[in-house]
Formats: structure tokens, sequence, C-alpha cells
């Protein structure tokens, strides 16, 4: 990266079409942004967390590396803000992409004037994300076989590790805090992204989707997080349980299960 653009706001460009994407490469450098924009999927995935944009802007007619659209693979792995571009006349599907996680979308024939100044107005409204310790704060929040520790950033599930975006993370904190209540999508979008956040709720429901399938992966038998129809979302019955069992014998249930069997073992030999 150029030493006078190291500063500037990032936008990763992930456009298939060749003269698109150099049109709004150089429109979004004249407007004072440091770009990147390859030519394959496998790059801009591989750049999404190198590069760490502040902005993607993403074609939809692309496709990732697992043959899901290359949108739907980026939201997993970037919380980066997203600007999808759809072709013309699809304005229902422009609908759908807002509520599948994208932050804008705009239909071709698009100016590179416009995107810039999308990208400006996505970037003036930051998500409030709480990178500070708090020492009033636990920093680290056991519920059973759920652990979430704030200061190393890590969740732990079991025996795996899963890795998540700041935004999936916020929001399984935030869950953690308060455990047997119910958050709304109202609160979280207030907690997460701050009070200040214009867009669908819906972006709630998409991170919570993609953290699920990360924590279904590490512990297929175990949901964690539960929603409540037309209310919110809070920590499942499944770790409330767990918790409160290993609150009252000392122990996770896994390691009780390993112990009674040898017990039961030595009465019978006994």
């Amino acid at each position: 990266m150029e030493p006078h653009t190291q500063f500037s706001p990032r936008v990763l460009l992930a456009i298939d079409d060749l003269r698109l994407r150099r049109t709004n490469e150089a429109g979004l450098r004249a407007a004072g942004f440091a770009v990147s924009a390859p030519s394959d999927a496998e790059a801009v995935s591989v750049l999404a967390e190198s590069f760490s944009p502040d902005v993607l802007v993403v074609d939809t007619e692309m496709s990732g590396v697992d043959d899901r659209p290359l949108y739907q693979q980026l939201r997993t792995e970037t919380d980066g803000y997203m600007i999808c571009i759809e072709p013309a006349g699809r304005d229902r599907a422009r609908v759908e992409l807002l509520r599948s996680g994208a932050d804008d979308a705009v239909s071709v024939p698009v100016t590179p004037d416009e995107i810039a100044a999308r990208c400006h107005a996505l970037m003036r409204r930051p998500r409030e994300m709480r990178t500070d310790w708090d020492p009033v704060q636990q920093s680290v929040i056991s519920l059973g076989p759920l652990v979430v520790d704030t200061g190393r950033h890590e969740i732990r599930l079991g025996d795996s590790e899963v890795a998540a975006t700041r935004i999936e993370f916020s929001l399984l904190e935030h869950l953690c805090r308060r455990p047997t209540e119910v958050a709304s999508r109202t609160e979280l979008l207030e907690s997460v992204w701050g009070p200040n956040w214009v867009g669908d709720t819906h972006v709630v429901d998409v991170h919570l989707s993609n953290l699920r399938r990360k924590l279904d992966k590490a512990a297929p038998n175990l949901r964690v997080v539960h929603t409540v129809r037309g209310v919110g979302f809070r920590i499942s019955n499944d770790i409330l349980d767990a918790a409160e069992e290993q609150a009252v014998t000392g122990m996770p249930a896994a390691m009780r299960e390993q112990i009674e069997p040898a017990d039961e073992a030595a009465e019978v030999s006994a």
C-alpha cells in the first residue's frame, strides 16, 4: 500500500466485470480511498482478512470458493460494511440483499461517483464496537460448556474454540451477560452497532445465524442461542441447565459422566 494511503479508509472491490471494476477502482481512489480490486473470488476471500476493508463492494453475480454467492461467504468472514451491486431490474432482489446482511444495495448502471458517495455515507455511521477492557465487567463469562473470554476475545464451547467475527463475538457477549433475559433486536443493535445505527434490524439475524452455524459445528448436539419468536434472542436452556448443574456439582457434566461409570465399576468389583 502507498504510504500516503495507509491511513485512508479501505475498500475491497469484488466485481467480475473488468470495465466496471477498473472504473470504480479509479473513482474510489480519486475519492480518497485505499482500494484493492482482485480479479477472482479466492483472492477476494484472502484480502477480506489481510486487507481489513472498511467497505466491501461486491458483485452479487460472483460465486465464492464454496459455490455460495460471494457476498454470503464474505458476510461470514468480515464485519466490514457491504455494498452489493445487482443487475438491472431486480428491485425485489435488493430488498432481500438488505435482509441478508448487506448494508446497502444498488443496481447497474451505477457511476463510480455514486459508489464513492455510498461508501462515504456508510463510513459516517461507525459501528461502536467496545474494544477497551472494562475492569467493572467480568472478563471471562462461563456458562457450563460455553466460555466467553472478552480479554482474549475467545469463545470456547466444550473442547472446541469457535472463531467468530467482532460482531458475532459482541452479540454473544451481550446475550451471555444476561443469559436468562431476552434481548430484542433493537437492544442488540444499540449495544453492538451503536444508538445511531440506521438500517434493517434483520442484520442481527444474519450475524447470529452465521454464529450459530459455527457453534453447531463445534457442538452439533448443543444449542446455544434460542430465538423467542416475535421478541428477540436469549441463551438456550441447554446452556443454562448445564451451567446450573455445574454450579451444583462443581464440575462440568462431561467430566462427571467420565467419573460416574468408573465409580459404578468399582462398586461391581467390590
